[in-house]
């Protein structure tokens, strides 16, 4: 780089070493003078593996901890304290008092600059102070916001648990009782106006930097895969709640009227789900109807399973669900890849498929590639479900998400959705560096996948906008309770369903 040389291991260096294993916080007073004597180093070693590093070999004095500051660099995007060698110099330098070396360094790489926008208040507060007791409280200032407490999930977490009714309790069912007693300070209350202004301003005074934003969306698919690689199909529980909060489920045939003797010409119940992931919506679902289905067999049924199999009635009306008619797409080709293993092992038959939703055409396009039924066209199903997948996406590309949909829906076809409500406690915990915009309430996680955070008029002008008509669309308000911590916290949900007007046979998809 030319501002920078490289040490051997076992050469002696008389100046600072930024290091993990240092026990000592940057002392900036005493610590600026050493580093304009003889120098500022960092020890050059992967975060996987410190155990492995001979960090016994390095010949220094003056070794070093920096403060909490997060990573900008692409591996480590987001993460506290793991920064690279560049980074970890830069901050030194600016922290040291040499803000000027330390941009000469970052401007060496693509995303150096980021580091600085997304560091800004906190590398000014530390270069301000004069002892690692200052800089410590410096840090313990910044950090003075609600943090995750232990026993807590993370937002991925709670999105898994938040919904399961063994850990959540509804805030409108007046005889629902907690596990386990309560102290009135557990209790959970929407936060006042004053607590969201302080917590929401924090995330709009450090947004995510333009090329950092583009990054993220332009990499969504892949931060998908990066993710169904690290937690596999073990990180979400399977939603049996489904046919509960969505009565569509079961009786959107419901003029169908037909006894068990005639199901066998009822037409098929046609099933899309949007963002299947590892299949935790839809195959419960359908492990559901053959179960369901398994009970109503008659005896003469017995010699012919598959057909038993495909069939559920439930009084007097009939759904049919065959395998030519069960659709699930996701846009991580390693997700698709673990629901079709998943439902493989089920016995469970359906066409799953790799599409970016959020790519106009592009769902009818896939949808035509793998239909397997002649009965079918593009525009014929009865239903798809949108459950936490639209909160994923990009802002701007939300209205084609559900353009897409509408065109693969057939008139009078309906859409199921479910995600995050405004001000839920998953968006209050995200910190600084963390929000995509002012205006929208859209944020990145550490794993480079987004989440967002609806408003009830803002779902239905969106639904409006992309040709549906809004049925119901109502907030979910649920207490997710930690008993053993003694601690419960304001969850909110948006739930909608949206239909495609049955005269609507020319609105451009």
């Amino acid at each position: 780089m030319g501002i920078t040389h490289l040490l051997r291991l076992n050469e002696g260096f008389g100046g600072v070493v930024l290091t993990p294993t240092a026990t000592c916080v940057l002392s900036p007073s005493t610590d600026r003078d050493i580093m304009y004597a003889c120098g500022l180093a960092v020890v050059d070693c992967s975060w996987a593996q410190l155990e492995t590093t001979a960090f016994k070999k390095l010949k220094y004095r003056h070794g070093r901890l920096l403060p909490y500051l997060v990573a900008a660099n692409p591996v480590k995007y987001g993460q506290p304290f793991q920064l690279s060698c560049a980074e970890a110099l830069a901050a030194g330098l600016y922290i040291l008092n040499r803000p000027a070396q330390a941009i000469q360094l970052l401007d060496k790489f693509s995303w150096g600059h980021s580091f600085i926008t997304l560091n800004q208040q906190l590398l000014d507060a530390y270069s301000h102070c004069s002892t690692s007791k200052e800089l410590l409280e410096a840090q313990a200032q910044f950090m003075d916001k609600p943090k995750p407490d232990r026993g807590l999930t993370t937002p991925h977490e709670e999105q898994a648990q938040g919904l399961e009714p063994s850990t959540v309790q509804d805030l409108s069912a007046k005889d629902a009782k907690p596990e386990a007693p309560l102290s009135p300070e557990s209790t959970p209350t929407e936060p006042d106006q004053h607590q969201l202004e302080s917590l929401l301003s924090k995330q709009v005074d450090s947004l995510i930097d333009q090329f950092n934003r583009n990054k993220l969306i332009r990499e969504a698919g892949k931060n998908w895969d990066r993710f169904y690689n690290r937690n596999g199909t073990r990180f979400f529980k399977d939603r049996h709640w489904t046919t509960r909060e969505f009565t569509e489920l079961l009786l959107l045939r419901a003029d169908l009227e037909q006894n068990h003797e005639r199901s066998e010409s009822a037409t098929p119940l046609s099933i899309l789900e949007v963002g299947c992931g590892v299949g935790n919506f839809l195959l419960p679902l359908l492990e559901d109807l053959v179960s369901s289905a398994n009970g109503s067999c008659s005896s003469s049924d017995s010699n012919q399973p598959s057909r038993c199999l495909n069939r559920l009635t439930t009084g007097q009306y009939t759904l049919c669900l065959i395998s030519s008619s069960v659709y699930a797409c996701d846009i991580s080709q390693r997700a698709v890849q673990m629901f079709k293993d998943r439902a493989s092992r089920s016995c469970l038959d359906c066409t799953a498929f790799v599409c970016d939703i959020s790519k106009d055409g592009a769902l009818k396009e896939q949808l035509y590639q793998h239909q397997t039924s002649a009965n079918h066209t593009v525009s014929s199903l009865d239903l798809v479900t949108l459950i936490f997948v639209l909160s994923a996406l990009n802002p701007d590309d939300m209205v084609t998400c559900l353009k897409n949909i509408r065109s693969v829906l057939k008139p009078g076809g309906r859409l199921l959705f479910r995600d995050y409500g405004i001000h839920d406690h998953a968006q209050l915990r995200f910190g600084r560096g963390t929000r995509l915009s002012r205006e929208r309430p859209s944020y990145a996680r550490q794993d480079g996948t987004l989440s967002y955070f609806f408003e009830k008029s803002e779902l239905e002008a969106l639904f409006g906008e992309a040709g549906f008509r809004t049925v119901r669309c109502e907030y979910v308000y649920k207490h997710t309770t930690n008993v053993s911590e003694n601690l419960s916290v304001r969850r909110v949900f948006l739930q909608a369903v949206a239909e495609r007007p049955v005269e609507d046979r020319t609105f451009p998809a």
